[in-house]
This record gives structure tokens, sequence and C-alpha cells, in this order.
């Protein structure tokens, strides 16, 4: 039976997606706990600049998140005044999403604590190691 138990061990501290998944969590909880946000509303402030206006159903594609996640991150991002969303004149089922003037400040703030973050993270790193890293990283993200 221990035979057993210790075959089908998994040292989760050891599995490099656990890994990535616990470091983008403190990340992004460092980054946020400031503004009050979650990841999905987070991901939405950061995808509008470079995007908007934008439909519901691109902020799905562009923050890899289904409709239903991206749907209540609206709704409580539009609640705190973060973004606009209404109904395309052209389409009356399609929700247009823009960020707000408050939103648009909001989105400074975050864009500057966010990378001081990641610069906080790989401070332990060479200039060389550091550009492996994001270099690794971003060939396993094209991969997805």
């Amino acid at each position: 039976m221990k035979d057993q138990a210790q075959s089908l061990a998994f040292d989760l501290g050891e599995y490099l997606p656990f890994q990535m998944s616990v470091i983008a969590s403190r990340v992004f909880q460092r980054v946020m706990e400031e503004a009050g946000l979650q990841v999905p509303e987070w991901r939405i402030m950061m995808a509008l600049p470079a995007n908007q206006p934008c439909s519901s159903h691109d902020l799905c594609i562009l923050t890899a998140m289904d409709a239903a996640r991206v749907s209540r991150a609206q709704r409580r991002l539009e609640d705190l005044q973060l973004i606009s969303v209404i109904r395309d004149k052209t389409d009356r089922r399609r929700l247009v999403v823009r960020l707000s003037t408050k939103g648009l400040q909001e989105v400074l703030r975050l864009k500057t604590a966010a990378r001081d973050a990641e610069n906080d993270l790989l401070d332990s790193l060479g200039p060389e190691d550091r550009a492996q890293l994001k270099t690794a990283i971003g060939e396993i993200f094209a991969q997805i």
C-alpha cells in the first residue's frame, strides 16, 4: 500500500504550471489589492486601451475568458464606473465596451503597478537570465 501511495505521489512544488500559477496569483494579488479588482476585471481593464471600443465577444478572445466571466467582470467594472457598456446602434445584440475617464486614469495606475511588480519579481535575475526567461515564457505562451 505504501509503495502504491509513493507511486501516485505528485510534487506540486516541482510542477512548472503550478509554479507559474502561484507566481502569477501572488503578483496579481499585489497589483490588484489596492484597486479592489479581481483578475477578470484587471484583464479587461488592461485589454481595453489598445482595443476599444470593442464588443464583449472581443473581450472574451482578448482576455482568454469565457462569456459568463467577462459578463460578470463587465458588470462590476460598470458599477465601479471604470467602463461604459452600451448597445451597438447597428446590432442591438452587440454590447460595445470602452473605458470611462475614471477607467483611463485607473489603467495608468494599474499599468505602473504591474510593471513595478514584474520588475520586483525579476530583480533577482541578471539581464541575460531575465531575457531568457521572457523568451522561454513567450514561446510557451505562443503555443497555447
